[in-house]
């Protein structure tokens, strides 16, 4: 078996394409693609040699026997706060249903999608509930049935983020469509769009324009590359691509009027240039719209401003371009990459294995230096039980849960990770989603900018966000506020407070907070006091906008004590004849400093003489404060009774010596006759001397506390 899957592997490096026109399983040959995009293809004469060749049924692998490495496929990802992509229709008959506080979400088991890369799906915008879906060639409607107008479009199913779909701004009846051409295809298509109208055929939809070209400037291709953004006025959209050989992006603006006959154009970065490795890859804006991660196959990652108020793309930032590997080798592949949540960390793949980059790194070189890897190529293809594979991952996309999936060569499932806002504390999530079809998302989800922590897209230039009292370098940032933070225990509030250095910047607008390690919270305002229920480590992220429209970040990093605790214990609750005090001990879970309310003592011990209630205050050394108090009954003089007279005569009275009031055990006693010899001793008196064996007359008693040190001396006569 471990031949089989060996020749498994080598021969899924050599095919490349698979579903161009995928013939019915029944017929002789198909063509197949996969990762690395190596431009090789092969036939196979049936799929009984191939199932010869791997060693498993047909039923194993699925329908197309793929697993496709297309996840999410490089899809374009739009800003949005609401349901319209909870629907991921992606790859070989696979869909997952997104629901509102669901964990997992729900397998779907009818989808009908065929695509290897391109795949993108659209909801509606309140329910969720699924519209349409398309893998750049054909459409389908909800009920997942071809449109009749809906082939051919224009786009490629193994373009890394061929397919894009979008509410057109101001008339919700209608979706444009938006395409990119494969490298297989020399990209000869370029940009195309089409429109779908929801109206149609009874509100199933069908496409009223098909393959519109959408020429570039120059007469340029543009290549694999395909993302939009929302701008500031929260209506329109930017539309992005790169041009092939050149470094220009392009920002196509969609309004009510249509789309903008001419683009921005940014002339910046490197140039996107051979087939085999520039064409192919993916863009990811963050979610708060300004800044933007590229990924060329085989060749690079960077990172970039984008101000989404102008379109403009700038301010390169190389983070991985390593030219001392071979130009294929499996060690230099990206491919995959997605922000946080909150937007502070950038994740990639490198190789097969995930890297995290801290964007709030002081500078360009820091955030270059940041980079750790979070999963290791085999642990990822281990989480999601891989036989035959290479380990290669294919695309990553967020969530609408905040979760990070990834898409693994091969694997019957994605993979998931959690707390990616955490830059520590990443989770990989063992067994990964699993999915009713046989392959990986190619382009499901677009992007949230400005909707999961509520961080505007503010108009103005564009800014890298930065840490605080960063220093060195002339890339150092200093933060135009400060954050004070006030601890509180586990279970009780911190308080946070942003505060601006200098008054003349006219104050904070805007205060964003994402606090918490293990279940953030989204906050906002000035001040806020999140309660963490437990102790340890906390990070957090805190987004200010400043009255000016300028924005600047910075990370957060506190300890969360244990909960104080302290407890008020007495001698004892009455204060008893003979001993008219208490001994009050207050016992702490750590050290501190003890205060009592009459600030007589700041010792833990106290005696106290008097009755009433009295109350300690703890201030452990982690600032946090806890309180207890005890009451003490106090002393009636009037049940303090020693008898001196006994009448040890068989009747019923008084015919012991008897302390009325005094705690029986707590007193020893010495009782002397006349002449001062001991006729009786008892260490832990308690009401027996009847003056036995005794004559009558004067008795000298002598009575001890034994921890008070108090003595009582008199005498008693014996009647008889």
């Amino acid at each position: 078996m471990q031949r089989l899957c060996l020749r498994c592997i080598l021969l899924c490096h050599i095919i490349k394409r698979l579903l161009s026109a995928m013939p019915p399983l029944s017929q002789s040959s198909f063509s197949i693609r996969l990762h690395p995009r190596e431009r090789l293809e092969t036939q196979i004469s049936s799929w009984a040699a191939w199932r010869r060749l791997c060693g498993h049924g047909v039923p194993q692998w699925g329908r197309f026997l793929l697993l496709l490495v297309g996840l999410l496929g490089a899809g374009p990802r739009i800003g949005y706060a609401q349901r319209q992509y909870d629907a991921w229709y992606f790859g070989t008959a696979s869909a997952l249903q997104f629901l509102p506080g669901r964990y997992w979400p729900q397998v779907v088991p009818n989808s009908v999608m065929n695509s290897f890369e391109s795949c993108t799906s659209l909801a509606d915008s309140t329910t969720g509930a699924l519209l349409l879906y398309s893998n750049g060639e054909r459409m389908w409607d909800r009920t997942h049935q071809p449109m009749p107008n809906g082939f051919p479009l224009g786009g490629h199913m193994s373009a890394s983020e061929g397919a894009l779909t979008l509410f057109a701004p101001g008339q919700p009846n209608l979706v444009y469509l938006f395409t990119t051409d494969a490298k297989e295809s020399s990209v000869e298509n370029s940009l195309r769009y089409s429109v779908v109208d929801l109206r149609l055929r009874n509100g199933l939809g069908d496409v009223r324009q098909r393959n519109q070209p959408l020429p570039l400037p120059g007469n340029t291709q543009a290549t694999e590359h395909l993302a939009a953004i929302r701008q500031p006025n929260g209506r329109d959209y930017w539309i992005l691509v790169h041009g092939l050989n050149n470094n220009s992006f392009y920002a196509y603006a969609l309004t009510p009027a249509g789309l903008a006959a001419q683009p921005v154009v940014s002339a910046v970065g490197p140039v996107f240039s051979t087939r085999q490795t520039a064409e192919t890859g993916t863009f990811r804006f963050s979610p708060s719209g300004r800044q933007l991660a590229t990924t060329r196959l085989f060749s690079a990652l960077d990172l970039f401003d984008f101000n989404p108020l102008t379109g403009q793309v700038s301010n390169p930032i190389s983070l991985f371009s390593d030219l001392s590997l071979p130009a294929l080798s499996f060690e230099r592949r990206v491919y995959g990459v997605e922000f946080s949540g909150d937007g502070s960390l950038l994740y990639a793949d490198q190789g097969g294995a995930v890297m995290q980059y801290d964007l709030l790194a002081c500078d360009s070189l820091a955030i270059i230096r940041s980079k750790r890897q979070v999963v290791s190529a085999a642990a990822l293809v281990g989480s999601v039980k891989v036989g035959c594979s290479t380990g290669s991952t294919g695309s990553f996309r967020r969530g609408p849960n905040g979760r990070l999936y990834i898409a693994v060569l091969f694997a019957p499932a994605l993979a998931v990770i959690d707390s990616i806002n955490s830059i520590r504390g990443t989770f990989l999530r063992p067994g990964g989603q699993q999915l009713a079809g046989t392959a990986v998302p190619g382009n499901p989800l677009p992007d949230l900018p400005g909707s999961e922590y509520g961080l505007p897209n503010c108009p103005g230039q564009a800014s890298r966000l930065g840490p605080a009292n960063c220093t060195g370098g002339s890339g150092s940032v200093e933060e135009g506020f400060r954050v004070l933070i006030t601890p509180g225990c586990a279970g009780r509030p911190t308080v946070f407070e942003a505060q601006p250095r200098d008054p003349s910047r006219q104050g904070l607008q805007q205060v964003q907070w994402t606090i918490g390690t293990t279940t953030p919270l989204a906050l906002s305002g000035v001040r806020v006091a999140p309660v963490f229920g437990q102790a340890g480590p906390q990070t957090g992220l805190v987004v200010v906008t400043f009255a000016d429209g300028t924005r600047q970040a910075q990370r957060l990093q506190l300890t969360v004590p244990p909960a104080a605790t302290v407890r008020l214990q007495a001698s004892v609750t009455q204060l008893e004849c003979g001993e008219p005090q208490a001994e009050l001990t207050a016992t702490a879970n750590g050290p501190g400093r003890y205060r009592w309310a009459d600030d007589t003592t700041t010792q833990s011990r106290r005696v106290v003489t008097q009755g009433g209630t009295y109350r300690v205050r703890f201030q452990s050394s982690a600032g946090c404060v806890v309180s207890d108090s005890v009451t003490i009954q106090s002393l009636d003089p009037s049940r303090c009774l020693i008898p001196n007279i006994i009448t040890p005569n068989g009747d019923p009275l008084n015919q012991r010596f008897v302390l009325a009031g005094y705690r029986l055990g707590h007193w020893s006693l010495t009782i002397y006759n006349r002449w001062g010899r001991t006729v009786y001793t008892n260490p832990l008196y308690a009401n027996e001397w009847d003056a036995e064996g005794q004559p009558a007359g004067v008795y000298y008693y002598l009575l001890q506390h034994p921890q008070t040190g108090t003595k009582l001396r008199g005498w008693v006569e014996v009647m008889r």
